[in-house]
């Protein structure tokens, strides 16, 4: 009977281990400059830098924690940032961060996604201009960025 308890247990942890990464399981992407080639609405002016972002999900209301690190970009700069989900052709506005003097800048929201597995990607332009300058990498490629499942 002892032993079966142990079993179960070790069993039930087992389960609870490999259940984890599905919920809290960040994934963090390099961004990079729009590359000009893939797509008319990438702008060749992006310039260097580039930074990272990080998708994270959680089974609260907000379930999608967004956050996105601008690094060496154009110094004092307002830029826009957007949400594609599933390859959607039009995103959603999270909001808009501005640079500082060295070109150094960090997004962060919490939003709410449907239930379900979803392919993220985010693009950066420069506020109200619509022209592409920076995305996540692997956003023009089946999967996007990032692929999280939410509860």
């Amino acid at each position: 009977m002892k032993r079966l308890a142990i079993a179960l247990g070790t069993g039930l942890l087992m389960v609870t281990v490999l259940v984890a990464p599905a919920l809290g399981a960040a994934q963090k992407v390099e961004m990079v400059p729009c590359p000009t080639e893939l797509s008319s609405g990438c702008h060749d002016a992006a310039g260097p830098g580039g930074g990272f972002v990080v998708f994270n999900n959680s089974g609260g209301p907000n379930n999608l924690h967004v956050t996105v690190a601008l690094k060496g970009v154009t110094p004092e700069t307002a830029y826009d940032i957007w949400l594609f989900v599933d390859q959607t052709a039009t995103g959603a506005k999270l909001g808009t961060v501005t640079t500082n003097e060295v070109g150094n800048a960090t997004f962060h929201v919490n939003t709410a996604v449907v239930r379900g597995e979803h392919d993220l990607g985010i693009d950066v332009t420069r506020a109200g201009s619509g022209f592409v300058l920076y995305l996540s990498s692997g956003f023009y490629h089946a999967g996007m960025s990032a692929t999280l499942t939410f509860k």
